[in-house]
């Protein structure tokens, strides 16, 4: 008896889905900071070779959400979050033996590249269970456990990296696919066990699930159109984070490697301890959605402008403690805004949408922020970028205005 509410707990489709989502990024967060040391250091290839690695990513996250929310609809988002892991798995296995053959560096490229497309499967088809399995009211604490989720697994994963750091690298491959094959055993179990795995709804609703009918049901919805245009601008500043702070606050400010780890752990750390309660006190709150992203973007570019006129590692730590806050109340409320304007039919290719902006702004912004960093001065740097999430929340703010989420 004293055990049932562990039981609920471990059953809440939240939690269950937390937990898969720890299983994804701990597989890719074990290897993926070291993916540009094995390349450099143990196969001997020039940086410049090595930096096409990440383009090639980037494209990946770009030409991967689309096709995959169709998948989504047509099979269903269980078959995707399963298929995604699954999948996942055996092609770090084959990564593995990659490394073992030493193969090709444009053979390693292209097995990674599907690597990444099949993350973003997963991811889409989260999104998309998500929209089936809680009420609107309900999204935004489910969304925040699975950041929590994912936060955990990018936390574990460069720890457990590190401390395998001497062990062979085809060695990392095979224990990353190992867990993605325990988080597919976990996500049917918990997640999918019960449902229907491959979805009939192409065959019983082929006009309201073509792909003209979801073209047309994007281009109609100026709300939704809005929201993804405030996502695609918000996402070229949140990849700043890990991209154009780390070279500014070292080269620039000129604070320690070390330093700078104890302020992305402290993103992180806040994250775990805040995501949760920020949103269920905003809930208590009864604040709109569309305020809760206004609110969000401000603070993300109070943040951001802090950075130009920041002195040392006190000061870097207090805006990203600020950045973190509006990240904190913006993706739980992006991800509620976004999945309300879907429905059952179309729910993986709208979903998409909003993974492609993310991929957009994944490869985009890095570039962006580079080539401002080394033609302008620190405020200027700053404050153009800031302005990304001032834009942000004018969309948000009109798109509000079109209809109370």
């Amino acid at each position: 008896m004293f055990l049932s509410p562990v039981f609920s707990f471990w059953k809440s489709k939240s939690i269950s889905l937390a937990i898969a989502w720890s299983f994804n990024q701990l597989s890719y967060a074990i290897i993926y900071p070291f993916i540009p040391i094995y390349l450099s250091q143990e196969r001997g290839l020039p940086y410049t070779q090595v930096s096409l690695l990440f383009l090639l990513l980037g494209l990946a996250v770009i030409l991967a959400p689309i096709p995959c929310g169709w998948l989504t609809d047509r099979f269903g988002n269980s078959m995707m979050l399963l298929a995604g892991q699954l999948l996942r798995g055996f092609i770090f296995f084959a990564l593995a033996f990659c490394v073992y053959i030493k193969a090709s560096f444009w053979v390693f490229a292209a097995a990674l590249m599907f690597n990444t497309a099949v993350g973003v499967a997963f991811q889409v088809g989260s999104d998309a269970y998500l929209v089936d399995v809680a009420t609107t009211d309900e999204r935004p604490g489910y969304y925040s456990k699975i950041r929590m989720g994912y936060n955990v697994g990018w936390a574990l994963g460069p720890m457990l990296g590190a401390f395998l750091s001497d062990t062979p690298y085809w060695v990392f491959f095979t224990m990353t696919g190992v867990l993605c094959l325990i988080g597919t055993i976990h996500t049917y179990f918990s997640c999918c066990r019960g449902r229907k795995l491959i979805s009939s709804r192409i065959r019983t609703e082929k006009t309201a699930n073509s792909a003209p009918g979801v073209i047309k049901d994007i281009l109609s919805n100026k709300r939704f159109i809005l929201l993804m245009l405030g996502n695609l601008f918000l996402m070229l500043l949140a990849y700043q984070l890990y991209s154009t702070l780390s070279i500014y606050s070292t080269s620039t400010v000129g604070i320690s490697r070390k330093a700078l780890g104890s302020i992305y752990s402290l993103n992180g750390t806040m994250v775990l301890l805040l995501q949760i309660p920020l949103v269920a006190m905003l809930k208590r709150l009864k604040m709109p959605i569309m305020m809760q992203l206004i609110l969000g973007t401000l603070l993300y570019t109070a943040g951001y402008v802090q950075l130009g006129f920041a002195g040392g590692a006190i000061a870097i730590a207090i805006a990203v403690a600020v950045v973190t806050l509006g990240e904190i109340i913006v993706q739980p409320a992006l991800y509620t805004a976004t999945s309300s304007e879907t429905n059952s039919s179309n729910a993986g290719r709208m979903m998409s949408v909003s993974s492609l902006m993310r991929g957009i702004g994944y490869s985009l912004g890095p570039w962006i922020g580079a080539q401002l960093y080394a033609r302008t001065t620190p405020v200027i740097l700053w404050s153009v970028l800031s302005s990304f999430a001032l834009i942000a929340a004018l969309t948000f703010f009109i798109a509000g205005e079109k209809k109370e989420c």
